[in-house]
């Protein structure tokens, strides 16, 4: 009888153990005057176990805030504007994040800057994390705004991210889903995707008025989605450089100082049903980029060319895009070989339309070009 009651006092102190640390997730509270638990973010953060939640009230707060643990930070008042974090030093991210499954919602940030040795600094850094969500941000007056490095699975959603040099960079971050999302006022990029960062979901971002580069932009990245974006009045729309096997669909580039979608060194891409209009140079332009297909594409009333293949553009397959009425010609291929054409004729109008045959006729004898069209 003695060994079963020891037994049973022995089962009971391991059921304590295992459910003292498997306790209901508590809400902490952040005010910067008094009246809540804490008044500053850090350290809520500190005093936090993982999985909690901790509601930060309306106010100022000026901080560099370093999350190492599960947890879901967000504004009380669901509102960003009045929920302001500031970095404390401005050679410091904002938000430096490290643990996963972190939720950071609903705020204002602000204020980093470069550091001594003049790196970028971020309003939210994401260092080697997943299933991250970012989401109902007003992200401005950064040298970077959003960056993934090294980070997967992650979500930014419905953030405004403006002022910065760069709106959100991935760098070596795939399967992310970048959704809803407001780029505008950028210096160099609005969404930069750079080195291995692939197997992205960008979708209804809107990417305006970067002053001195590109709205969107893909380097050396593979197998991205890019599903009815918007990128207006920047120097390019969206620009693939060394990518492939990119989706582009129904997207609008519209606008640009050069070109609304700009391929260099390019290979085996779809452009489908995106529409490239009213840009200072070329509507959708090729250079040394092959074996893409464009696909029921809008070229139309570009001051310069409509589509442009050009520099060693091979083996690409343009079918039922539309353009015309551009300043200079249409469609024009310049030292390119083996390009593919099918649709109506009046629907990828050549320079010159009624004798688009003679056109295609001309080059192919002069410079050896194969030029095929329906």
């Amino acid at each position: 009888m003695y060994m079963k009651i020891k037994f049973c006092y022995l089962i009971t102190f391991i059921f304590l153990l295992i459910f003292a640390g498997t306790g209901a997730a508590d809400t902490i509270s952040v005010d910067d005057s008094e009246g809540a638990d804490y008044t500053s973010i850090q350290e809520a953060i500190d005093n936090a176990t993982s999985g909690d939640t901790i509601l930060v009230y309306p106010g100022t707060y000026e901080e560099n805030v370093n999350v190492n643990k599960e947890l879901a930070i967000k504004s009380y008042s669901g509102n960003s504007d009045e929920t302001i974090i500031r970095a404390a030093s401005s050679k410091g991210d904002v938000f430096h994040v490290t643990a996963n499954s972190v939720t950071i919602n609903g705020l204002q940030i602000t204020g980093a800057k470069t550091d001594e040795y003049g790196e970028d600094k971020t309003g939210i850094y994401l260092e080697n994390v997943s299933k991250a969500l970012i989401s109902g941000n007003n992200i401005s007056s950064n040298s970077f705004g959003v960056y993934l490095l090294d980070s997967s699975n992650n979500t930014l959603a419905n953030n405004s991210v403006s002022m910065s040099r760069i709106g959100v960079l991935l760098w070596n971050s795939s399967n992310n889903r970048l959704n809803n999302n407001i780029l505008n006022l950028n210096n160099h990029y609005g969404i930069l995707l750079y080195e291995f960062s692939s197997n992205n979901e960008l979708s209804n971002n809107t990417a305006n008025w970067t002053y001195a580069g590109f709205g969107i932009e893909l380097f050396f990245s593979y197998n991205n989605t890019l599903v009815n974006n918007t990128a207006s009045n920047n120097r390019i729309g969206i620009s693939l450089i060394e990518t492939g096997y990119d989706y582009l669909i129904n997207n609008s580039a519209s606008s640009n100082d050069w070109s609304g979608i700009n391929l260099q060194s390019s290979n085996n891409n779809s452009l489908l049903n995106n529409v490239a209009n009213s840009n200072n140079i070329s509507g959708i332009f090729l250079i040394d980029s092959s074996g893409n297909i464009l696909d029921s594409n809008y070229a139309s009333n570009n001051t310069g060319y409509g589509i442009n293949i050009n520099n060693s553009s091979r083996n690409n397959i343009l079918k039922n895009n539309i353009a015309n009425l551009n300043g200079k010609e249409d469609l024009i291929f310049n030292d390119s070989e083996n390009n593919t054409i099918t649709g109506p004729r009046e629907e990828v109008p050549f320079p010159g339309s009624e004798l688009a045959g003679v056109s295609v006729l001309l080059t192919y004898l002069i410079f050896g070009r194969k030029v095929r069209g329906k």
